[in-house]
Order: structure tokens, then sequence, then C-alpha cells
């Protein structure tokens, strides 16, 4: 990227510095070649997000460096745990803004063979996006706490959309049936406060979640569960309780 122009004095906007001692080499109404060798990536947070630390800004900044040369991407952002604890997270969520549905598994490929680091990669177009973010409770706790490097305002509007949610129910209601390990039972619950968070009117910050929880299942079990350890049946059926209920009152909501 390249741009060709008269060098002028005090110009309002758009100034760029010439260092005194080649106030000799560059004159007024000289033509000049300006040409762009490193981009400046700009760190975006969300505004419930707090300063991450060096670390975490260095190597997202990296991450947002090497992801730039892939022109099919328009946005990039990172969410997730990585952003809201300090070391107990499992890989780094990365969602890209894009068009190119199988650019998703190539953007992987190259993260982990460039970083060695464990990455989770979801791509979504924009359009797609700004119809999930007014919809979709789950979308809208994703994007809670993001960092990206375009800015990025989750929508204000919120729209209940039955059928949506319904088909976000399945997967609550199926494990009420079948043995599946404890990280899965996590998880559903906390699809389901965040699902009934989105119907009352409330926000979808996934730390709350966690906190809600926790007070339903006590701390104990909350670990256990959150670190997919095995439940003994007094702990499954409390667990399946919890769903239960969760759901009838979803339902109760949606009507």
């Amino acid at each position: 990227m390249r741009f060709i122009h008269k060098v002028s004095k005090g110009s309002k906007f758009n100034q760029i510095y010439i260092p005194k001692e080649m106030e000799n080499v560059f004159g007024i109404g000289d033509i000049v070649e300006v040409r762009l060798l490193e981009k400046s990536l700009k760190l975006c947070y969300s505004k419930n997000l707090l300063k991450l630390t060096e670390f975490k800004e260095k190597l997202i900044r990296e991450i947002f460096s090497f992801l730039s040369k892939f022109k099919e991407i328009e946005q990039i952002f990172v969410v997730g745990s990585f952003l809201i604890r300090k070391i107990e997270y499992n890989d780094i969520d990365i969602v890209v803004i894009t068009d190119n549905k199988k650019l998703e598994e190539t953007v992987y490929n190259k993260l982990v063979d460039r970083f060695n680091l464990k990455f989770h990669i979801i791509s979504i177009s924009k359009k797609n996006l700004s119809s999930l973010e007014q919809i979709c409770p789950l979308t809208r706790s994703m994007f809670h706490y993001n960092i990206s490097n375009k800015e990025f305002n989750l929508s204000l509007d919120k729209k209940i959309d039955k059928k949506h949610i319904e088909f976000l129910l399945m997967m609550p209601e199926d494990i009420l049936e079948i043995n599946v390990n404890s990280r899965v039972f996590y998880d559903n619950m906390r699809r389901l406060i965040t699902i009934e968070g989105f119907l009352e009117g409330k926000d979808e910050d996934p730390i709350k979640v966690d906190s809600e929880l926790k007070v339903l299942i006590g701390e104990l079990l909350f670990n256990y569960v959150k670190n997919n350890e095995g439940l003994d049946i007094k702990e499954l059926k409390k667990v399946r309780e919890v769903i239960k209920m969760k759901l009838d009152k979803i339902k109760r909501l949606l009507k």
C-alpha cells in the first residue's frame, strides 16, 4: 500500500512528521511517496473487558498480525476464558468474520503451526453475526467479553426467536436421557442459565452465569462438572434436576 503526495506545511490533518535534520532533503512542494511497511494493530476492547496483561496483549497482537494476511477475513475477535481467567483456560477462542466457511480449518492449522498453542476457531459471516447477536443468547454471551482488531459494539436490540431458542434447547433435553461426561452437563447448565437470562432481559455475562451455577449446585459439584470429573448417582440426579427445572422455566417464559 502506497500513495504519492506533495509536501506541504501546516496541513490540518493526516500530517507526517519529517525530522528536523532532514528539512534540507524534503522541502515544501516536493513530490514524495509514502509506503506502508507495517500496519499498526489496534486492540479494541469490549466495554466489559478489563485491561489484559502485557503478555496477553502481545500475544493477541501477534495473532492479529499473523491473520491479517488472510484477505478474506474482515474482522478478528478473541473471546472466551483466555480473556477473563488468569490461567484456567484450555485454549484460545478465535472468531473470524468471513464469508468463506472453508477458511476455518486453514486458519486453525496455520495458527497451531505458528504459535504451538491450542486454538478453537469459529468462522461466521458478517450477515449472520448481525442476525445472531440479536436473537441468540449464546452468541451474545460469547461476545460479552471480546477484544478485536476493529471496533465492535454488541447490539442493544434483542429479539426473541422462539424457533431458535427451541433449537438451543435440544441438547439439554437430550442429556436428560443419555449418558454424557460431566463437562457436557456443565456446558448445558450454563447454556440454560444464559437462555433464561436472555428471556428475562438480563445481560449474558458468562462470569455471572458461572456464579449462579455455583450457587445452584454447590461449589464442590460445580468444580466436578467444570473439570469433567466422574459423578456418582446422587450427583448425577442433582445435575439432571437442575437441567429439568431450567428447561421447564424457559418453556414457560416462551409461552
